[in-house]
């Protein structure tokens, strides 16, 4: 079907560019309760998408380029889908941009064998080390859920690229209950990464048991001004954002933004308004993390993965950019932005963690503004350390500012992989406020 795509978008005169992506996936889900697994199934998924390009005119006559979307399920109507996104691209009156031309694919790894192979073994070998690492006597496992895929996308467009790649995801979720007298507490765990042996139940049950115990006599959440901690996962949504909203950086790394005229940066000079007291920030978009949730061979538009250096020293390198962006901003071309990497500090991480001081391990959703940076954003669990003592608290909210937190920021020698951020596992933000509500 794909031949007969490429051969009916030959004949559109109407077409001033397209691309086409097969994408095709395939895998196993598994769901357990606490007495065993539950049910096994097989899932597969199939589509052609389609985004093409139509020469348009502005108000006034100037030459200027649409964009139109359209997705058609294999034996749909080819000619309708192409149609409906003419239609639409015929309604749009951007500046005239090209679009990406043949050019070298990197190697990137993004396939775990032992999911390719037999996604279903993988999700039962899973499901199995979350119950034998979940039996606990004060904390019970209610539920959990593996789904692992392995997903193909073949990418044709009319410059002449030809690219295919392969991928495996496993995304896990469970959770965990604890009871003391009348008073419950929940916590829910979800990992996602593209290599089953990346998952590290044994340690993430661990810690979520703790959590679920200590949030059943949460104490109140303090009024603070100071040291905040933020570890592994929870760096990683404070610099990374999630599968719902992007990250801070991105957005005003990203030459949309700039040319929307909503990013302040400027390439030369620094990201920050202020005095920088912290350690220097250098920062990667990194589509080659072997095993990175968001690596891959080419994105949607066909640009290769590329390591592109986003701030160095506290000066913005370059801007983020699709085909469209860097031709209006004239630029270099990187491709989506992918994972975020963060060079290494020069303090160990134990040094970090002078009392005293609030660490935040889950927030209930991480929400700062995309443009501005601020947020305030409520505690899911935290921890308030001093003289020694760790008291545990729910709720209350963290204030701050992002970009101005990256500027009063100390990073840890240590570092570490978690899904779409690869750096110090440990950061201490010098001034950040939290408040009892």
């Amino acid at each position: 079907m794909l031949d007969k795509i490429i051969s009916e978008l030959k004949t559109r005169k109407d077409l001033a560019g397209w691309t086409v992506r097969h994408i095709q996936s395939r895998g196993a889900q598994v769901y357990l309760v606490p007495t065993g697994i539950e049910a096994e199934r097989e899932v597969s998924d199939e589509k052609y998408r389609i985004d093409v390009l139509r020469s348009t005119k502005t108000a006034d006559g100037s030459p200027a380029m649409g964009s139109g979307p359209a997705t058609v399920q294999p034996g749909g109507d080819i000619k309708a889908a192409i149609d409906e996104a003419s239609l639409i691209a015929g309604l749009v009156s951007n500046p005239p941009y090209s679009m990406p031309g043949p050019a070298a694919l990197p190697y990137v790894a993004l396939v775990d064998r032992l999911i390719k192979e037999d996604a279903a073994k993988v999700c039962v070998d899973t499901m199995k080390q979350i119950k034998q690492n979940a039996e606990f006597d004060d904390v019970r496992l209610t539920s959990a859920e593996s789904f692992a895929e392995t997903e193909t996308v073949h990418l044709v467009n009319n410059r002449g690229i030809d690219f295919e790649q392969e991928g495996t995801r496993i995304e896990v979720e469970f959770v965990l209950q604890s009871h003391k007298g009348d008073t419950n507490s929940e916590m829910i765990g979800v990992t996602t990464r593209r290599r089953s042996s990346d998952l590290d139940m044994t340690s993430e049950i661990s810690s979520r048991a703790q959590y679920t115990r200590d949030l059943l006599e949460p104490s109140t959440p303090p009024n603070w001004e100071g040291p905040v901690i933020l570890r592994k996962g929870a760096l990683a949504n404070f610099l990374c954002g999630d599968e719902l909203a992007a990250s801070v950086v991105s957005t005003l790394a990203a030459g949309a933004s700039k040319y929307a005229k909503v990013s302040p940066w400027e390439i030369g000079k620094s990201v920050f308004r202020g005095e920088v007291k912290g350690d220097p920030l250098n920062l990667w978009a990194n589509r080659k993390v072997p095993f990175g949730n968001l690596s891959d061979l080419f994105d949607a538009g066909g640009i290769p993965a590329q390591r592109v250096e986003i701030i160095r020293n506290n000066e913005l390198v370059t801007f983020s950019c699709s085909q469209k962006y860097a031709d209006y901003l004239n630029i270099p071309t990187t491709g989506d932005f992918g994972n975020t990497e963060v060079a290494a500090g020069q303090t160990k991480a134990q040094e970090l963690l002078a009392e005293p001081y609030v660490e935040v391990v889950m927030f209930s959703w991480f929400h700062p503004d995309p443009i501005s940076g601020d947020f305030a954003s409520e505690i899911r669990l935290g921890y308030f350390v001093e003289n020694g003592k760790v008291k545990p608290f729910k709720g209350g909210q963290l204030i701050g500012n992002v970009v101005d937190g990256l500027a009063n920021v100390r990073w840890s020698e240590e570092t570490g992989f978690y899904g779409s951020y690869l750096g110090p596992h440990t950061a201490r933000f010098n001034n950040f406020k939290v408040a009892a509500t």
